[in-house]
């Protein structure tokens, strides 16, 4: 737009539309319009911005602190529906503890002390279920299910609940070493009981 040879402004032909009239010590301004895309994304938020400030401010809308406390109060009865559907098993805190040394030498001398008299040995079952096979009389095999009532015990059967007796170590430990059982082959296993769970 300026000459390099003089210090005279020239205009060509298609900023003449865009030209302002007002000069400032020779420097005249060309007014390019900004591209409508970024000036309706401008006015769209600027409504919202508006719409949000007094829904916040004037219409009661939550603080953040509400907000907050009620986030966390679904995020707590999801984690407590989640618990109660374990039977209060914490898989991870299991996971971490079943893997150490202390766990296969306290799983083996509770199953030894509480659970061989009813199980047998070798889990093969004697009062109690076979706990060898596929066949399980209560829950279906899972992890949870097992933990529950090992925990609970199951009254008309006359499984008695360690949950009040055991440390949650020791819960974890047993159950790790009945789980073990599935897939061995007892020396005289009881005849399977309750449902196949594949």
């Amino acid at each position: 737009m300026t000459d390099k040879n003089n210090d005279e402004v020239k205009v060509f032909d298609d900023e003449k539309s865009i030209l302002l009239d007002h000069n400032y010590d020779g420097i005249k301004e060309l007014n390019h319009p900004l591209p409508s895309w970024w000036l309706t994304i401008f006015y769209l938020s600027m409504f919202f911005a508006a719409g949000y400030y007094i829904y916040y401010t004037f219409l009661g809308g939550p603080t953040l602190t509400e907000e907050y406390t009620a986030e966390m109060a679904k995020i707590n009865s999801a984690k407590d529906k989640w618990m109660q559907e374990q039977g209060g098993f914490k898989r991870d805190k299991y996971n971490a503890f079943i893997v150490t040394a202390k766990a296969k030498k306290i799983g083996k001398k509770t199953y030894k002390r509480k659970c061989r008299a009813c199980h047998a040995a070798d889990g093969g079952g004697g009062v109690g279920p076979n706990l060898t096979d596929k066949y399980w009389i209560n829950g279906n095999g899972s992890l949870q299910d097992i933990y529950k009532i090992i925990h609970d015990g199951v009254e008309d059967r006359g499984m008695q609940a360690w949950g009040g007796v055991l440390s949650e170590e020791k819960l974890f430990a047993v159950l790790k070493y009945v789980m073990d059982f599935q897939g061995t082959t007892p020396e005289n296993p009881k005849e399977p009981q309750g449902k196949l769970i594949e």
